[in-house]
């Protein structure tokens, strides 16, 4: 190999290094905004834990939950309540007093909206990717 066809390939190997770097960086550096904006935004990553409501949640699996719980009726919406961190389906919403049941349970359980801390958003198989999706919306 002649001494300027060394150098061109010397300063292409370079240039593709820099691309590279400059690749990995970007997508590190979406990657860590993303997920800084899914927690600032009232999001977090859970672990559920038990059969009640079964088949939409089962044990072990991840689920994202969201802290800001909205102001309308909550009927249908699967919530989190209370200080043991019951996951049930709010059945009936009365303004203030709300009624929940798991999809796996037979017995109903009440709550004030006081007593809400988070309503779920979804189960996910690829938690970072889903944080990060969220994050970025």
């Amino acid at each position: 190999m002649e001494k300027g066809e060394k150098a061109k390939y010397e300063m292409r190997e370079e240039h593709l290094i820099l691309i590279v770097f400059f690749i990995s960086f970007v997508a590190q550096a979406t990657i860590l905004i993303g997920y800084f904006r899914f927690y600032s935004r009232g999001y977090e990553l859970v672990t559920v834990q038990g059969h009640s409501m079964l088949p939409t949640m089962k044990d072990g699996q991840k689920a994202i939950l969201n802290h800001n719980i909205p102001k309308g009726n909550l009927t249908g919406m699967i919530v989190v309540f209370g200080d043991a961190n019951i996951c049930h389906r709010c059945v009936k919403d009365e303004g203030e007093w709300l009624t929940f049941k798991g999809d796996n349970n037979s017995s109903f359980e009440h709550a004030t909206r006081n007593e809400l801390t988070a309503i779920f958003v979804k189960v996910t198989q690829d938690p970072l990717l889903d944080s990060v999706a969220l994050g970025l919306q």
